[in-house]
């Protein structure tokens, strides 16, 4: 730069003496010399003018072409994406989780955030162009007498009676006071009438109102252990993939509600205590091809049902007596 400048100078100098030499004075110099810069700016800015006009001519021609050519083939694209996505959603979210697995373990208050059924509870969600058969030649619940674990696709709900002991009030409270200081820790709210949350202890240990409905959610590998000492796995449930997401279902107040959405299609419901009336309805999207079934759940009977088709809701009762139930998943 300093030699560019030095060349300059050296050039400007020159010219000068050689107008000096054709009778030209110092001010008439500065003035020509002046006229030429201006004139030289001027043709540069238009230059530079011109060509940004050009490029962005150019850009703006480039991206309207893109945009036709994606418009006139956005099916062949979308399908192609589509398809080549796929196969990497599920290992990469496998990887997501063994990576939140150290976090999850350091702060177990972060299981709270790891969920996914928020998605498909979104009243606006639904599935394009879903296939309706499965469920479209299902008539009733079987009652099934020998269950084997379900492994296979699009199978009808059934029920069965199960080998597990009755679970009422007083075997929670045991459980929780032999493990209090991890439920309060790993899991200590308990939902009260989808309205607002309670601790477990004021649940089990302090006497609440009657007729109310509880949803105790759980969402980490210490508690489902715990829980395993009064629910064993169940027949139907194959011993590896059951989800760590479970419900525990506290009902006095005999009125209906939803059972909650569970993180696996593979879901079922098993009475602990008490008896009710459940309805299977459809999925929205299956409404018009399916129709609602509807089982007496005893004591000791666990429903199992895809959950892909089929959303349980338990019917108002008369019974007195409070309604325990476990819902849990696998995929």
């Amino acid at each position: 730069m300093n030699e560019s400048f030095k060349n300059y100078s050296k050039s400007v100098q020159e010219l000068k003496k050689e107008c000096a030499e054709h009778g030209i004075n110092e001010e008439e110099f500065k003035k020509l010399y002046f006229e030429t810069l201006g004139s030289i700016n001027k043709k540069e800015i238009q230059n530079t003018t011109r060509s940004k006009l050009y490029s962005k001519k150019r850009k703006l021609l480039l991206i309207l072409v893109l945009l036709i050519v994606t418009a006139c083939s956005f099916k062949y694209i979308y399908n192609n994406i589509l398809c080549n996505l796929q196969e990497f959603i599920y290992p990469g979210l496998r990887l997501i989780r063994k990576i939140s697995i150290p976090f999850i373990s350091l702060f177990p208050a972060l299981t709270e955030l790891y969920q996914e059924p928020c998605l498909i509870q979104n009243p606006f969600f639904t599935v394009v162009d879903m296939d309706c058969w499965p469920c479209s030649t299902v008539g009733n619940v079987h009652k099934v007498f020998d269950p084997q674990p379900v492994h296979q696709q699009n199978t009808a709900p059934f029920v069965y009676q199960s080998n597990q002991p009755e679970v009422d009030m007083n075997v929670l409270r045991e459980l929780y006071l032999r493990n209090k200081d991890t439920f309060d820790k790993e899991s200590s709210k308990m939902l009260m009438n989808n309205n607002f949350y309670l601790s477990p202890s004021q649940v089990l240990l302090q006497k609440t109102e009657d007729k109310n409905l509880y949803i105790w959610k759980i969402n980490n590998i210490n508690i489902a252990r715990i829980l395993r000492q009064i629910i064993p796995r169940a027949k139907v449930v194959p011993k590896f993939g059951q989800s760590t997401e479970r419900y525990i279902i506290i009902d006095s107040s005999h009125d209906t509600f939803r059972i909650p959405d569970t993180e696996c299609n593979f879901a079922f419901l098993l009475s602990l205590s008490g008896a009710r009336t459940v309805t299977l309805s459809p999925a929205e999207e299956c409404k018009h091809q399916c129709k609602s079934l509807k089982i007496d759940l005893k004591e000791s009977d666990l429903l199992w049902y895809n959950w892909w088709y089929w959303r349980p809701v338990v019917q108002q009762s008369n019974d007195n007596t409070t309604f325990i139930g476990h819902v849990g998943s696998y995929c």
